[in-house]
């Protein structure tokens, strides 16, 4: 599960037992974390429970008791914006009680996830408490546990970019252009924005996509047509803000494209230039 907090985001992870030790014994742990990114040896035995997770997935083959490989491209984007391939589609059983379904394969992610969003698609109910995370099956049996409040070792963080604060508040206003809010940031004007350092390189993707312009048509030097009547290029303007001597508002512009041959007709209506085209042809 994650919930946002300022500073970052937390997890609730849940130790699954090992297929592949001696006497392992399940052990669950309270993790904080701000994204999966690379691959990493010290999780394969943990699996988180996240709510922001699309679906269950997991970079480590030996968990899958049947692995399907996918036809179609797929990616998913991690919390640092990398992405991965997704390499298969399989089955994975955590326990006796709890299998998981539609698990993907995904090429360098270092951790297993638990989606809470599928597995209530899945049937499961998913029941949160003070210190203590439950799934449960349609009788209502439980499958999987989470002790929220057993945290053990170290605390990691794995995305902790310097440039979060101006990232997070570029999004905030709207999309602001980097460099005006390092002023707005000195300078004081908005209430709760905190000092924000300017920095190089930085490139907000749906900013650059929405400043694209169409590409020019390329002029053609010669005609394309063979004879007269062939093509027809026909625009119409209006309505006019005065109205011509015998009451028209509109006219409509008619080019042969082979002969260059123009007609311009006056229309009280719009709707008159179907009959116009009649007489051109």
């Amino acid at each position: 599960m994650r919930n946002r907090f300022a500073g970052g985001e937390r997890r609730f992870v849940g130790r699954a037992p090992s297929r592949f030790q001696r006497g392992y014994r399940p052990r669950d742990q309270g993790w904080l974390g701000t994204g999966p990114a690379v691959l990493d040896r010290g999780m394969e035995d943990v699996w988180i429970m996240n709510s922001g997770c699309s679906r269950h997935m997991t970079g480590h083959r030996k968990w899958f008791s049947s692995l399907n490989p996918v036809s179609t491209k797929e990616y998913i984007t991690f919390g640092d914006n990398g992405q991965g391939k997704v390499l298969g589609v399989g089955s994975v059983s955590l326990s006796a009680m709890l299998s998981l379904s539609e698990v993907a394969f995904v090429r360098n992610l270092g951790f297993n996830l638990v989606s809470v969003s599928q597995l209530l698609v899945e049937g499961f109910e998913v029941r949160f408490k003070k210190g203590v995370c439950c799934a449960l099956n349609a009788k209502e049996t439980l499958v999987f546990r989470v002790d929220l409040t057993s945290a053990s070792g170290p605390a990691r963080c794995l995305v902790a970019s310097p440039s979060a604060d101006i990232w997070k508040w570029h999004r905030r206003l709207g999309h602001l252009s980097f460099d005006l809010l390092v002023r707005l940031s000195s300078m004081g004007l908005i209430r709760g924005l905190p000092k924000l350092r300017p920095e190089k390189d930085l490139v907000c993707h749906p900013c650059r996509h929405g400043k694209m312009v169409a590409a020019s048509h390329i002029p053609v030097s010669q005609v394309m047509t063979s004879y007269p009547g062939e093509l027809l290029h026909m625009d119409t303007v209006g309505p006019a803000r005065v109205a011509s001597v015998s009451g028209k508002w509109y006219v409509l512009v008619v080019v042969d494209d082979f002969s260059r041959f123009s007609w311009v007709f006056f229309m009280e209506f719009k709707d008159e230039a179907f009959g116009f085209v009649g007489i051109c042809c």
